[in-house]
């Protein structure tokens, strides 16, 4: 019998059959094999699990194997659990605002058997045996008991058997491969209290002890070494680990952030990290840290990505205020450079250590150390960086750096470096207070500047006026400057305002930039590296480095200082 008539056109909009709405939430959850390690882990971590093995084979394409010693699941759970949009971690729209658990959806056992042949193995810890669920393309094909030790064993075969397509975007086996390692690394980073290891094709590339050492973690992760010159931050809603500034890589990979233990990517909160390393290293290269912030789960949206990576904060100005500042704080207690034996002794490097003056001084030695450290305390309001030891200049050397003896040690100072350093802490604390400090040239410069320096310079003349320039129109193309910053050399003064004016071609508030600026005037106001300096200038400059607040590097992150303890010069000349 024939539908009725009803006049109407056919439906165009139909409910997709389950095979499309399994295979789209699959190209969701499921864009390749490290996608699949990563909910199987987090699956793991959410039962309970205190051991995770993690196996791969052909960079999981042929296998991924995850075996935990959680909680476990009961037959009657078990073949649920690949059902879409089937947990057990939320009952009701309410328990989304206070989401303690990694998963919460209910899509990951089922996306990745709609692509893939998986095979569950599960025992809970109060029961005598376990429970078997064979799934393949999303049908269940075999379901029964099976022995199998408490916890839960998941392996996937044939990954995109069914979906040709996505094997032709996925990278060469050694690339996906180590994005699986990468993203291991950074599960065992956020979960310290828990074994994990990964064999990669029957190789064991990764182990961690869980013993709750998130340090311990660290270093299997990346290596002892590393680990070991690690920073602690423990300051109000963050904690963990973030690396000197002497100690970089050339990507942002190395920057883990967590939320409550979940790993997040966020990039605001990724640059409030290296905004805490202003200064202290060079622009083109890149911080470590892990650093898990502990936010009430009521302050922050979970649920904005398919695969839970992406957040949204209540209050994400706050959250990165306390992320710049935490490690802000740690940084400046780290330690300053030094020049050490390499493996071998045959060799010097440049590590970042603790001042090694004060490792084992002489009481006389001590006294002074106690002495200058009050002053410099009084004098900077108790600051907790770094600080220098007492120098007294003894030379220059090579018409670049200056030598100097401290307690039981010679140190090297790059003169530019180190005055750099000192003009910027002078001029970034004039243009918080608004104190310009301004010379009269001998003879005014005309400078020649194109239209859109020429509008740059007239949109922002009270800025530039603030950072010590005074000038005016002199024609078309053309300005006169009458003053310059008082601590600027007078042949640097036009190639230093016609910077300036570049930069400000695209910046609408060139306050914002106010260390920018004021590492840019510190640079080009110096004293040159290879210029001659006297005595007295000489130790000024130490004196005046000694009582800045970074006296460890430039603003750009280089070096300023270099101390060659007493202890590692008597091993390399071989004296006892």
């Amino acid at each position: 019998m024939s539908p009725p008539e009803t006049g109407l056109e056919p439906a165009r909009i139909t409910i997709l059959p389950a095979a499309v709405a399994d295979g789209i939430a699959a190209g969701e959850v499921v864009d390749r094999p490290a996608a699949v390690v990563k909910e199987l882990v987090e699956n793991a971590i959410d039962a309970g699990a205190s051991r995770i093995q993690v196996s791969i084979e052909a960079a999981g394409q042929r296998l991924i194997e995850v075996v935990d010693d959680g909680e476990g699941m009961a037959a009657v759970d078990l073949p649920l659990a690949f059902r879409r949009h089937a947990t057990s971690k939320i009952r009701s729209l309410d328990d989304l605002r206070t989401i303690h658990t990694l998963g919460f959806r209910g899509e990951a056992l089922a996306s990745i058997a709609a692509v893939a042949r998986v095979e569950a193995v599960s025992r809970p810890r109060d029961r005598g045996e376990g429970y078997q669920v064979l799934v393949e393309g999303g049908a269940q094909i075999a379901a029964g008991p099976a022995g199998s030790p408490a916890g839960s064993r998941v392996s996937v075969r044939r990954l995109f058997f069914n979906t040709p397509a996505r094997l032709k975007f996925l990278k060469q086996p050694g690339t996906e491969t180590a994005i699986i390692v990468r993203m291991v690394g950074e599960l065992a980073l956020a979960q310290p209290a828990i074994a994990i290891m990964l064999d990669v094709d029957g190789r064991r590339v990764l182990e961690t002890p869980g013993n709750g050492d998130r340090r311990a973690a660290f270093a299997a992760v990346y290596d002892p070494p590393t680990a070991a010159a690690m920073l602690a931050v423990d300051d109000g809603i963050v904690s963990g680990l973030i690396s000197p500034p002497a100690l970089h890589r050339a990507s942002r990979d190395h920057v883990v952030i967590l939320l409550n233990g979940r790993r997040i990517h966020h990039r605001n909160l990724a640059f409030a990290v290296e905004q805490a390393y202003r200064g202290l290293r060079e622009p083109d290269r890149f911080p470590l840290a892990v650093l898990d912030l502990h936010v009430d789960p009521a302050e922050v949206d979970v649920n904005v990505h398919p695969t839970k990576r992406e957040v949204r904060f209540r209050n994400e100005g706050a959250t990165f205020g306390a992320v710049e500042r935490a490690c802000y704080r740690a940084l400046r207690k780290s330690p300053i450079y030094e020049l050490q034996s390499a493996a071998g002794g045959s060799l010097l490097e440049l590590r970042e250590t603790a001042p090694t003056p004060n490792r084992n001084p002489s009481p006389q030695a001590g006294e002074e150390i106690e002495r200058a450290e009050a002053r410099e305390i009084g004098g900077a309001e108790g600051r907790e960086g770094p600080r220098l030891p007492p120098l007294e200049f003894i030379g220059q050397l090579l018409h670049g750096y200056l030598v100097a003896e401290a307690p039981r040690a010679v140190v090297l100072i790059d003169q530019h470096a180190a005055h750099e350093r000192v003009l910027f802490d002078r001029i970034v604390r004039r243009l918080e207070q608004r104190q310009p400090s301004s010379q009269l040239l001998l003879i005014p410069h005309v400078l020649d500047l194109t239209p859109g320096q020429i509008a740059a310079f007239q949109e922002h003349e009270s800025w530039l006026q603030t950072l010590g320039f005074e000038g005016e129109r002199f024609g078309p193309h053309t300005i006169r400057i009458r003053a310059a910053p008082a601590d600027m050399p007078e042949p640097r003064v036009a190639r230093v305002l016609e910077l300036l004016l570049t930069d400000l071609l695209g910046e609408r508030t060139p306050d914002r930039r106010l260390r920018e600026t004021a590492a840019l005037l510190a640079c080009h106001s110096a004293v040159r590296f290879g210029d001659a300096m006297s005595p007295e200038s000489a130790r000024q400059l130490l004196s005046s480095l000694a009582v800045t607040e970074e006296p460890i590097s430039c603003p750009h992150g280089r070096p300023t200082t270099v101390i060659l303890p007493d202890d590692q010069l008597r091993r390399l000349f071989k004296r006892p």
